[in-house]
């Protein structure tokens, strides 16, 4: 018999006991999958940042814009003096409403355009009564307003401005829901 230690053992097959070392391992290509994440990421980031500032620059408080002063009460007959005629466009019946007392409320409003390019204004006007119960709303619109220019007008709630039951003499106050600027390009 002879030593068994002078011919190698087949791979993977060691016949004597003991600790043996691993082979070496093949060399690892490094992934560039971890680095394309981060940077991805980064990306989106800063899109969204971008995209942020871009949609919040320039617009300060809107509201600032817009002044409405309490009015008063409006009451009468608003065709006493026309003639009822209802063979125009529209689809309405004008002569139902001819001997109603028509009731409103009438405020004004002033709309001054503080960004620095012209601008359409949308706003909404609530109205309350004694108890500061909702009553109704309005709304108001200018379009192509100049930068630093103001539009003052009156405008009114009526019946059809208010909810259910309510009437424009029930308004005690009227607050600022909302304006909307819109600037255009020119």
């Amino acid at each position: 018999m002879g030593d068994t230690t002078a011919f190698p053992p087949p791979p993977g097959h060691y016949p004597w006991p003991g600790p043996h070392a691993a082979p070496p391992a093949a060399p690892r290509r490094r992934s560039i999958r971890g680095p394309l994440i981060a940077a991805a990421v980064a990306l989106v980031l800063a899109a969204g940042g971008g995209i942020t500032w871009w949609a919040l620059r320039d617009h300060e408080d809107t509201m600032g814009h817009v002044e409405v002063n309490n009015g008063k009460h409006v009451s009468g007959s608003s065709d006493s003096d026309e003639e009822c005629d209802d063979y125009d466009d529209y689809t309405y019946n004008d002569c139902d409403t001819e001997d109603e007392p028509d009731s409103s409320y009438t405020f004004t409003y002033k709309i001054t355009n503080k960004g620095g390019d012209y601008a359409n204004y949308r706003v909404i006007v609530n109205a309350f009564d004694d108890d500061e119960d909702y009553v109704g709303q309005s709304y108001l619109a200018t379009s192509h307003l100049a930068p630093g220019k103001s539009e003052a007008d009156s405008a009114e709630f009526e019946d059809y401005n208010l909810t259910g039951s309510n009437s424009a003499d029930d308004i005690e106050t009227i607050k600022l829901a909302h304006v909307e600027r819109t600037a255009l390009a020119n």
